[in-house]
């Protein structure tokens, strides 16, 4: 059987991304990731005691699905500011358009963005 055409395979992973953060999302919106035994606790938070750049993720998806954006940020500012640009490059992966910062260098500098913002929230 062939390949599929990159354009298609580009809105079928788009399209499956989007169902599976859809049902994450109802995930978190129908079970509060405040309230014990719902979600496993973070690994590095427990070795460590330090918050990783992910602590928060999901009380900052439950305040957004709450409508309470202050909440969010102050949970999780980093994810509440990912989400436009992935949303923007998941608009262009379902016009069948390369995603957005694809690149060797725009994954190095994301990655820098993690490391710095898991210092800085410890910190501060």
């Amino acid at each position: 059987m062939p390949a599929p055409h990159p354009t298609r395979r580009r809105t079928l992973e788009a399209w499956s991304g989007a169902l599976l953060f859809t049902a994450l999302t109802v995930l978190v919106a129908l079970h509060d990731p405040e309230a014990p035994g719902h979600y496993p606790s973070c690994p590095f938070r427990t070795l460590t005691g330090l918050s990783c750049p992910g602590c928060g993720t999901l009380r900052a998806l439950h305040d957004l699905t709450r409508g309470d954006v202050a909440a969010a940020l102050a949970h999780n500012a980093l994810f509440v500011a990912a989400l436009p640009p992935v949303l923007l490059s998941w608009l262009r992966a379902v016009r069948g358009r390369p995603p957005v910062l694809t690149s060797v260098r725009a994954g190095a500098a994301a990655l820098a963005v993690l490391l710095l913002w898991g210092v800085l929230r410890n910190l501060f």
